[in-house]
């Protein structure tokens, strides 16, 4: 991806080498603009040793390139070539001008010039004080109803250049890094809204142990990105110790994070969010068993006599029997064994529009090795209309994009 970044002078100006970096680590062509301010902070020629195509400063626009054939407008050249447009940080001063469409920088003229199609995301730092000001909010304001292919993105909460503790900071570099390539503001034409489980439960047994699994919540976490990315809207329900890349997209227009526990706990937030969901996607791995809990920390001498094992609901089949007729279902059945007779016979007890299989394995057992759980890759078969339309290996992110071109498509 072309991503043009544009830097402003904010103190988190030299966040931006690590965000150019990691770009280009990720494969991506990055070419950065300076503004006045930024110099004051970062140091041009650090981002080309990091690896930027190019390097540009305020009054670049007005040089003449060396090549004729490169084009003697350099913000009209620059708005043709990116793929995204970015700034970060983004200081409240550079806010202020594009809300009134100066043109006083190339930055500004780059922006100026971008064609409605190219997305734009900024990530705003400063003071809480000036992020919460009137005038600060209505440029905001006026920024995201002319434009709608601008995304503002949040800022974080901590301790601020000043000293002073509040919101204004810039988001972290690594869910920066994660945002830039894999979101967009441009919304689908035909927009959708998937509600999707993930991750593992845990079933309490007393106040210090409890039965789980070793379901990361990884696929869950593609599935909402690869979802955002195509303009959809999102709500996850995650388990406790889900992968922190979930709270990543927190504060991102259309998405909701909901952290679940037990197997209640899901079934109760995906009947509760059931009713506005075009899709649900069942890759949670939810507890089949529940325990009745003590109160008091179970002994070991009374453990055969005192542990009863019950059943969890059985949320899958309770979201069939509700779901609307439009509603499409995705199930999971992770298995060590990935027999189309297995998997045949989930799929007649629970119809799903799709069930993907996959071979897991936790590595406890003897020469046992760890598979699926925990790992960005897994083997996978797709069964559809209680047929196998797919096997295979696949990383988690080409598996939720292979889901998400069935049951949106």
């Amino acid at each position: 991806m072309k991503i043009l970044l544009n830097v402003c002078g904010s103190i988190s100006a030299y966040k931006a080498l690590d965000i150019s970096r990691g770009l280009i680590k990720a494969g991506h062509q990055v070419r950065v603009v300076l503004s006045k301010g930024a110099l004051q902070f970062v140091v041009p020629q650090v981002f080309k040793y990091l690896g930027a195509e190019e390097v540009y400063l305020p009054e670049d626009d007005f040089k003449y390139p060396k090549n004729p054939s490169d084009g003697n407008v350099l913000h009209i050249e620059l708005s043709k070539w990116c793929e995204k447009f970015v700034i970060a940080p983004l200081s409240a001063n550079t806010l202020s001008k594009m809300a009134y469409g100066e043109a006083s920088d190339l930055m500004l003229s780059t922006f100026l010039a971008l064609p409605n199609n190219v997305p734009i995301l900024i990530f705003p730092a400063m003071n809480e004080r000036m992020l919460t000001n009137p005038l600060v909010k209505e440029n905001f304001s006026k920024l995201e109803r002319l434009f709608p292919n601008l995304l503002t993105c949040p800022t974080e909460y901590g301790e601020l250049a000043c000293g002073d503790v509040g919101k204004g900071k810039l988001l972290d570099v690594s869910k920066i890094i994660e945002i830039i390539p894999n979101i967009t503001p441009i919304k689908a034409q035909d927009t959708k809204h998937l509600l999707i489980t993930t991750g593992a439960t845990l079933a309490p047994l007393d106040p210090v142990r409890y039965l789980t699994n070793s379901s990361s919540g990884i696929t869950g976490y593609y599935l909402a990105l690869t979802a955002l990315s195509l303009g959809h809207t999102v709500t996850v329900i995650a388990g406790k110790n889900s992968t922190k890349k979930l709270n990543y997209l927190d504060g991102l227009p259309g998405y909701k994070l909901i952290q679940a526990i037990t197997t209640k706990d899901f079934q109760r937030a995906a009947l509760e969010n059931l009713e506005t969901a075009d899709c649900y996607i069942s890759s949670a791995a939810l507890g089949d068993i529940e325990f009745d809990i003590c109160e008091d920390k179970l002994k070991k001498k009374h453990l055969g006599d005192t542990l009863k094992i019950n059943r969890s609901p059985d949320v899958l089949k309770e979201v069939l029997a509700k779901r609307k007729s439009h509603q499409k279902v995705v199930g999971f059945a992770a298995e060590v064994d990935l027999s189309f007779e297995m998997l045949r016979m989930k799929w007649e007890d629970k119809p799903v529009d799709l069930l993907i299989g996959t071979r897991v394995h936790n590595g406890l057992t003897q020469n046992g090795k760890v598979q699926g759980f925990e790992t960005e890759n897994a083997d996978y078969k797709f069964l559809h209309k209680g047929e196998i339309v797919f096997e295979g290996p696949l990383s988690k992110k080409e598996l939720a994009s292979k889901i998400l071109e069935r049951v949106l498509n």
